[in-house]
């Protein structure tokens, strides 16, 4: 795909519907860098120029994204605005490229705790992840309770069922792991996909189909459909709250994007579809996370006095203390007058007795 067809269709579906716009009027992901731990990623394309720091090689292979899978990955979290109606989530964050897998799109779990581990080494803020590991392998989940500790945002796929089995594969790592934000997929319809695995416990869903991003060949391409795809909102989403928020905490970053999602839409959807708006400007997240927990603040202001109003009120007021008035010179004259017989005279009060 070019620029010029990404130009004649507009905005894609994702960030449509995730409404990137309003969410940048509060932060952009400035400041902020973002770990792609995948396949290596090119900044061939002019939206990825400038977007892409020095990072690192676990596997040996050199730096080059032969798959083009991690460049799709980055492009969705970080490619500029300016050039194609297409942009990233966080447009102005930078990309920790940090390559452990090789010409295949094989997974080696040591090979990506490795590669959470350089992220690390290399400051960055969000760790993305968008592969899937079967099985838990203790030095991929030290690796990941080392970058969490350490203050940086693990982000990752919750992983994909086997098209060809059609069966539920199992837990999925890192995505399974306590702390990690687990990201399964959605449509155009924002219904959960067939392929996303919702054995994972999943934290909340994003697109994951047909999604528009950069190629390492410096065009532009639709990802084939996958949690792969999804996670990237996610990590994008994190950067522009830890830009907003620049002392939060990896759990606190986890709670405010589940506690505002949009709600489970069941099995595999956790709390819902991510909703990057409300993540950036709730002010009161539940502490448990829980969706719907974020309340909105209404400010007490003095309504304005009609003058109609005023000018009833006053009298209504003024009758009032008219009225107590009389009630206590009757309190104090009744009993006076039938002293005296009700005899017309003067009236002398003391303040010890009546006198007449």
């Amino acid at each position: 795909m070019t620029a010029q067809q990404i130009n004649e269709n507009g905005p894609p579906w994702a960030q449509q519907i995730l409404n990137f716009g309003a969410a940048h009027e509060h932060a952009t992901g400035r400041g902020v860098k973002v770990a792609v731990v995948d396949s290596g990623v090119s900044a061939a394309n002019p939206q990825l120029a400038g977007q892409v720091l020095k990072g690192a090689d676990v596997s040996g292979t050199g730096p080059d994204d032969c798959i083009g899978h991690g460049t799709w990955v980055a492009g969705i979290i970080a490619a500029k605005q300016g050039v194609t109606p297409f942009y990233g989530v966080a447009p102005d964050a930078k990309i920790i490229p940090i390559k452990f897998a090789g010409k295949s799109s094989g997974v080696d779990s040591g090979l990506a705790a490795k590669g959470i581990d350089a992220a690390v080494r290399l400051g960055a803020d969000v760790i993305n992840v968008s592969t899937q590991s079967l099985g838990d392998d203790p030095r991929l989940r030290a690796s990941v309770e080392n970058a969490i500790a350490k203050g940086a945002v693990v982000v990752a796929a919750a992983g994909n069922i086997d098209p060809k089995k059609g069966t539920v594969p199992g837990l999925m790592y890192p995505g399974a792991y306590q702390g990690v934000i687990s990201v399964g997929a959605v449509g155009h319809d924002g219904q959960v996909t067939t392929f996303s695995n919702p054995a994972t416990p999943v934290s909340v869903i994003a697109p994951g189909k047909d999604i528009v991003t950069t190629a390492p060949d410096g065009t532009y391409a639709v990802a084939e459909q996958g949690t792969s795809f999804a996670t990237p909102f996610v990590a994008g989403l994190a950067a522009l709250i830890k830009q907003a928020y620049p002392n939060i905490t990896p759990a606190e970053v986890k709670q405010r994007i589940e506690g505002t999602a949009d709600g489970s839409k069941g099995a595999g959807s956790g709390h819902g579809m991510i909703n990057p708006v409300e993540a950036l400007t709730a002010v009161n997240v539940g502490a448990a996370g829980r969706p719907g927990a974020a309340q909105p603040v209404r400010i007490a202001m003095a309504d304005r006095t009609d003058p109609t109003t005023r000018k009833v009120a006053l009298g209504i007021t003024g009758g009032a203390l008219g009225a107590a008035a009389l009630v206590v010179a009757a309190g104090m004259l009744i009993p006076l007058g039938r002293r005296r017989g009700w005899r017309p005279g003067y009236v002398r009060v003391s303040a010890d007795r009546p006198d007449d």
